[in-house]
């Protein structure tokens, strides 16, 4: 086994509030096999810094050849050689510590060196591993795609697209997602209908669905949930409410994919 340094993490000024995001996010990339831990100052790779001047000035006063990463509100300016926004969103920190690795010049991943996999015989499912969570989006809107396409693009969530119900019941039969956007409307097969499929497959039982749909009538959502659906976003989708509900979604999935 070719086993990768673990990354160091040193703290400056950070609220208990905001530290137990940082932990959350170790606990998650530690069961993905990729390597962080907190350490003093003298051993870190990275210290994570509040962006006020006293823990930044603490920091300073450490440094010998560690990254400096901040944490700020929306309206402080840039301090750090890579800065988070608060609210400190898992999504943010993730991205922020796989930056801070990348600058160290360390990969946290955990490697194993083992012979070549055997092929999947085609009646097993396979997973996609090229980001920590892969989604279908299903919807016959080439510019819905494509909207969802970018409001994904910088979250740790890889995305594979269909066009209608009978291509999305295809691909669930061949490939496990971890999550679904779901269009109602659709040419040959209605979103509630794919929704009460995918929810019969043992697999899909639990996997979050996040319907699509212009239709605004109370009553449109309820037979979404009747149907199995998770939550319910209007088109055309507000990036705001988007990354609100990815937000809670993605908070799922870190605990319980």
């Amino acid at each position: 086994m070719n086993t990768m340094k673990s990354i160091g993490l040193c703290f400056f000024g950070l609220s208990v509030k905001d530290l137990a995001v940082f932990e959350r996010v170790i606990e998650f990339f530690a069961k993905k096999n990729k390597a962080f831990h907190q350490c003093s100052a003298k051993t870190a790779d990275l210290f994570i810094v509040n962006n006020e001047p006293t823990a930044i000035k603490s920091a300073q006063e450490q440094q010998q050849s560690q990254i400096i990463i901040t944490v700020s509100n929306q309206d402080d300016g840039f301090t750090g050689i890579y800065d988070i926004k608060r609210p400190l969103l898992i999504t943010r920190v993730m991205r922020a510590m796989e930056k801070g690795a990348q600058l160290c010049g360390k990969s946290t991943e955990n490697k194993t060196t083992t012979s070549k996999p055997p092929v999947p015989k085609s009646n097993q499912k396979t997973k996609t591993t090229k980001s920590d969570f892969h989604a279908l989006v299903v919807d016959d809107s080439a510019a819905i795609r494509k909207q969802l396409e970018l409001e994904l693009r910088d979250t740790p969530i890889s995305a594979s697209y269909a066009v209608c119900g009978k291509d999305a019941l295809e691909k669930i039969n061949t490939t496990q997602y971890d999550l679904i956007f779901l269009d109602i409307i659709m040419p040959d097969i209605y979103g509630y209908e794919v929704c009460r499929q995918l929810r019969k497959n043992k697999n899909y039982k639990r996997t979050p669905v996040i319907m699509l749909s212009g239709k605004t009538e109370p009553l449109d959502e309820v037979e979404g949930i009747l149907a199995g659906a998770t939550t319910y976003l209007l088109k055309p989708v507000k990036h705001k409410d988007f990354q609100k509900t990815l937000n809670r979604i993605s908070r799922w999935l870190y605990d319980y994919a």
